[in-house]
């Protein structure tokens, strides 16, 4: 339990307006879901204003509100008549961070940061179930990686968490630096560096900088666990203080933490061969599809194994993971065809190893691509959407099927692979259901499907009018 004050010295500038003695535990940021006692936070967005809601959070029982100087300025006599306590700030936003900030110092656990353009979610999640055998851990829940969500995380500590984990993910120049300033990260995993965002950032030098920030943030003696395959390793490493630790993971034979053979047995069973410095080989089950989530797994253990877990039962906890929903996430339909959820997100590389991966487990099964548009790319956005019609084309799929503005890119490397026109088909991202009827009728028994786009596609769309289609044959053949 705070009080109005302690939130009042814990940011610079802030003018208390009422009794500063008042009481709240949490913080709300919408006034939709605010419950009696919580203290209203009013934020502001590109297409949204939390001091609008203010009069109806303390309608619904709100403590108090913290809103913003300029805000104040212009409607303080309406304000004033509520007659309630108002904390005011000079930003908002950052008033929340700070008082994260100052939560967080007062539990100070073990802190973990995960970013990266591609792996973040699977790797923290990952992390967070070897971990959760021997340490009591709190970790970012879904998407919670922005500049909102961290400090949204960081308000659930509890005494008893002995480690908390972080996704960090940025949208513009300069994100992760003010994420970074909340925690003081003792181990850091970089998961590679890719072309996710590369449209905010304009190349891949600008993302490896930004990643970089939490490198430089890590406090002393603490630990980086970076990607040895990727590009940009050396660029990363320079990043790294003397006084820090760094363990490398990869199928590069100059990885600490490496992984030799591996094989696809199907949907849901990966094995590999994990190889640990005076630790020898040892053979590992990974309930998931793809070889980029053997590179997950290994940034995982060499997580583990820093957190002095022995090897046994991180290997015995992986073969139990769940993977985390919509990343590659298999689906048995009527009639033996298998849909591949892969739509959490999507930017080249995510695309590629995709498509790469249904190849590699599909043998003579018919293949089908669902491929919708991926977001954030600027400039580069057709070209690298031709490159994944080409590899759809050059991996055989049997039928292409695109959704929205960018799809022509995609057809267009389909078609300059030679891929036949009547492999090829169109929907407007408003022809959902006419795409699902598509399928119903394309789509042959004991197929494989997959669907890749990113999340404001809204894939999941398809899967429901495409289950709404089967059962309703269903339903007319038992009839």
């Amino acid at each position: 339990m705070f009080h109005l004050a302690d939130l009042a010295n814990a940011i610079p500038h802030a003018l208390l307006l009422g009794d500063g003695g008042t009481r709240w535990e949490h913080i709300s940021l919408d006034s939709r879901t605010i419950k009696s006692g919580e203290l209203f936070i009013a934020l502001k967005g590109e297409n949204y204003d939390g001091h609008i809601f203010i009069e109806e959070a303390y309608e619904k029982g709100a403590v108090g509100a913290v809103l913003e100087r300029s805000y104040f300025q212009k409607h303080q006599s309406t304000l004033k008549k509520l007659e309630k306590p108002l904390l005011i700030v000079d930003n908002t936003l950052l008033a929340f961070q700070l008082w994260a900030h100052h939560y967080y110092s007062l539990f100070r656990p073990f802190t973990i940061c995960v970013t990266g353009s591609n792996g973040k979610t699977t790797t923290k999640e990952m992390i967070a179930h070897l971990l959760s055998s021997r340490y009591r851990v709190l970790k970012s829940e879904g998407n919670y990686n922005n500049e909102i969500g961290v400090p949204l995380t960081i308000l659930k500590l509890a005494p008893e968490h002995e480690v908390l984990i972080l996704e960090m993910a940025a949208q513009k120049t300069g994100e992760i630096k003010e994420l970074a300033q909340i925690v003081s990260p003792d181990l850091v995993v970089v998961t590679n560096i890719g072309e996710a965002h590369i449209g905010l950032f304009g190349n891949k030098v600008n993302i490896t900088r930004e990643k970089a920030e939490l490198l430089l943030a890590l406090r002393e003696k603490g630990t980086a666990i970076l990607n040895r395959d990727d590009s940009c390793y050396s660029k990363l490493l320079n990043y790294v203080s003397q006084s820090n630790e760094v363990i490398s993971f990869g199928f590069n034979p100059e990885a600490e933490i490496r992984a030799g053979d591996f094989r696809q047995k199907n949907e849901g069973e990966l094995y590999f061969e994990l190889i640990v410095p005076n630790k020898g080989k040892y053979r590992v089950l990974l309930p998931l599809m793809g070889k980029f989530n053997i590179s997950n797994a290994l940034a995982a253990l060499a997580t583990g194994i820093r957190m002095k877990i022995p090897l046994s039962d991180l290997i015995g906890s992986l073969a139990n993971f769940e993977g985390a929903d919509l990343h590659m996430q298999p689906l048995l339909l009527h009639k033996g065809i298998t849909l591949i959820q892969d739509y959490y997100n999507a930017n080249p590389t995510a695309a590629k190893e995709a498509l790469l991966c249904v190849a590699s487990i599909a043998s003579d099964r018919f293949k089908v691509a669902v491929l919708g548009d991926m977001l954030e790319l600027g400039e580069y956005s057709a070209g690298y959407h031709k490159e994944i019609g080409s590899l759809t084309a050059a991996l055989c799929y049997d039928l292409l099927i695109t959704i929205g503005d960018y799809g022509k890119f995609i057809r267009q490397g389909a078609r300059e692979e030679e891929m036949a026109e009547q492999k090829i088909h169109h929907f407007d991202k408003q022809e959902k259901d006419r795409l699902a009827d598509h399928l119903t009728e394309l789509v042959p028994n004991n197929s494989i499907v997959l669907l890749k786009g990113s999340r404001s596609m809204h894939m999941e769309d398809i899967v429901q009018f495409w289950q709404a289609n089967i059962k309703g044959k269903e339903s007319v053949g038992h009839a």
